[in-house]
Parts: structure tokens; C-alpha cells; sequence
């Protein structure tokens, strides 16, 4: 047995009513729900979700609570899943690519300021990865909406957006605030021309991090819902 149109809509503006609107919460109480339906066939369903299913969760309250948990739960496991894609990228043999990095960095550095060899960083290490998930999260709302699915956002999509905000915003309060107040930007700058090192290093962890972004953007981080 499968659901029929009208459980199918009645299912779906239920969902969104409660405010469920990412793909993987989404798809997980649909199914949980749905089969929930064809195993007990209530005749009333909107009744059915009000005197069963919601007490199930604890309420609308439980359920927004489970998705919740659900976004924390997927958040750590991308964070470890970062640094473990970071960490294996100074292990044989993608350490090559690190060494590659920091040799084209280095020669960047002996024939322009610290300064370009800090915007190429930042503009193949941070815009680069950013533009590319910008466009995934456009191109995966466009065939939502052109297949009139009921979301039109992803949770991981979200998550891993979220980590590379992270660094621009570092660079914004250290190179906004921190720098000309506590140390100054002629003395800062002054600082990386003394010590050119310094900017490959930090530069070659910008490039790592966006390479990170970039291949945990292709993996998938999908949890079954724990029902209480």
C-alpha cells in the first residue's frame, strides 16, 4: 500500500505547517510518517497526526526539536569529517599537493608583495569554494522548485556554508579590529615584509581549508531519526 494523493498533500502541508522545510528532516518524517500510515490505515489522518503522531515526538515542539538535534548531530559530524579530510591532506600522497602549494606560494612571494600572494590565497582558498557551494545551493533550490518538491534548501548545504563563513569572518575581525588597534596595519605590514614566510604558510593553510570545503561538499552525512 502506498499513500494516496490526498495523504500524499495532507502529509506534505503538514510538514511545512510544523516548519520542516530542509530536505533531509523533511524526507525522514515523511517516511517515518507515511509508513506509520499504511501500517495503521487511520480513516481520519489529519486526526491521526494530532492524536498519534505528534505525542510520538513529544509534540510539535519534540519534532522541531528532533530536527534540531538532527542539524547539531550533522554540524559535528562534518566538523570531524573536516578535520580529518585537513589532516590526511599532510599524509602521502596528497601531501604532494601541500608541497605544491606552498612552492607556488613561495614563488609568488619572491616577486610580489605579501600582500597579492594573500589575495590569490584568499581568492582560490575562500571565494573560489564559496561561489562554487553558492552555485550548488542555487542550482539545488532551481530543481527543487522546478520539480515542485516541498524544499527548497538542504541541511548539509546549510552546514557546510556555515563552516566556510568562519573564516571570513576571522579575517574580518582580525584584519578590522585586531590589526589596527592593538598592533597597527603599517606595523603589521611592515611585520609580513620581514618575515615573507609567515604569509606562505598562512596562505597554503587558505588554499587547504577551501580544498577541504570543496570535498566535503561532495560527501553525504544522512542519521535516521531516533523516534522517542
Amino acid at each position: 500500500m502506498s499513500l494516496t494523493t490526498t495523504q500524499h498533500n495532507i502529509l506534505v502541508k503538514y510538514l511545512k505547517d510544523v516548519g520542516i522545510g530542509h530536505q533531509e528532516p523533511f524526507e525522514e518524517f515523511y517516511d517515518h510518517i507515511a509508513t506509520a500510515i499504511e501500517k495503521d490505515k487511520p480513516e481520519d489522518v489529519k486526526k491521526y497526526f494530532r492524536e498519534v503522531i505528534q505525542p510520538s515526538f513529544g509534540g510539535v515542539q519534540g519534532m522541531l526539536d528532533v530536527v534540531n538535534e538532527q542539524s547539531k548531530i550533522r554540524r559535528i559530524a562534518i566538523l570531524k569529517r573536516a578535520k580529518e579530510i585537513f589532516l590526511s591532506l599532510f599524509g602521502w600522497p596528497a601531501i604532494g599537493f601541500v608541497m605544491v602549494s606552498f612552492i607556488l606560494l613561495q614563488t609568488l612571494s619572491n616577486r610580489f608583495d605579501e600582500k597579492y600572494v594573500l589575495i590569490y590565497a584568499a581568492i582560490l582558498g575562500l571565494f573560489i569554494p564559496a561561489s562554487v557551494m553558492m552555485y550548488g545551493v542555487f542550482s539545488f533550490y532551481k530543481d527543487c522548485k522546478k520539480q515542485q518538491l516541498p524544499y527548497r534548501a538542504n541541511d548539509l548545504n546549510y552546514s557546510i556554508l556555515l563552516l566556510m563563513v568562519i573564516p571570513f569572518n576571522a579575517l574580518s575581525i582580525v584584519g578590522n579590529l585586531l590589526i589596527p588597534i592593538f598592533i597597527g596595519r603599517d606595523n603589521f605590514g611592515q611585520f609580513l615584509t620581514a618575515y615573507p614566510a609567515i604569509t606562505v604558510c598562512f596562505s597554503t593553510l587558505v588554499l587547504l581549508f577551501g580544498f577541504t570545503c570543496l570535498k566535503l561538499f561532495k560527501e553525504n552525512f544522512t542519521f535516521k531519526l531516533e523516534m522517542i
